[in-house]
Parts: structure tokens; sequence; C-alpha cells
């Protein structure tokens, strides 16, 4: 099986949400670090599906400079997740388009 399929067959985007679900609430005081991971991780796995032909999602690009954001300014957590969902939910609605 091939990377390609690998990412099409498991939903790893849903294993990492849980995942980082789990540290949260086992761990609530790498808080910030848990988040930054996740949306990094979202991210590249967005950026991943560019290398095999399909369009990279602004949700991607969004997702990846939140998460970048978060791990360097680890103050800021509230703030950028607050921008992040608010981003996502317009891509998500239609009313931003990139």
């Amino acid at each position: 099986m091939d990377l390609i399929n690998a990412i099409q067959q498991w939903p790893l985007p849903a294993i990492a949400a849980i995942i980082a679900g789990l540290v949260v609430l086992l761990v609530p005081r790498v808080l910030n670090y848990t988040v930054a991971a996740y949306l990094i991780f979202i991210g590249a796995f967005g950026l991943l599906h560019y290398f095999y032909g399909t369009p990279v999602s602004a949700q991607s690009l969004i997702a990846l400079t939140a998460g970048v954001i978060v791990l360097v300014k680890p103050d800021v957590l509230s703030y950028v997740v607050g921008v992040y969902l608010i981003l996502v939910g317009l891509l998500q609605a239609g009313v931003l388009r990139f």
C-alpha cells in the first residue's frame, strides 16, 4: 500500500484530534503545545495532499500558520484559536474563498 492509499484509508486528522484531546485532558498544562502540534499536523497533512495532485486547501494553510504562531508565542493561544475558528467557519460557510 503506498502513502496516498494509506492517507485516504485512515482518518489521520480524526485520530490526531482524539489523541490531542486525550493529552489535553490528561496533562492540561501542555495545552498550548498540544494545540500547536495538532494545528501543525493538520496543516502539514493538508500540504501532503498537494504532492499527490490535490489542491492545497486554505484551511490547511491557516492551521499551519496558527500552529506555528502558537508554538512560537504560546500566550496568544486564545486569540489564535479564536481567529482560526472564525476563518475556518467563514471558509466552510462559503463566505471566504481563496
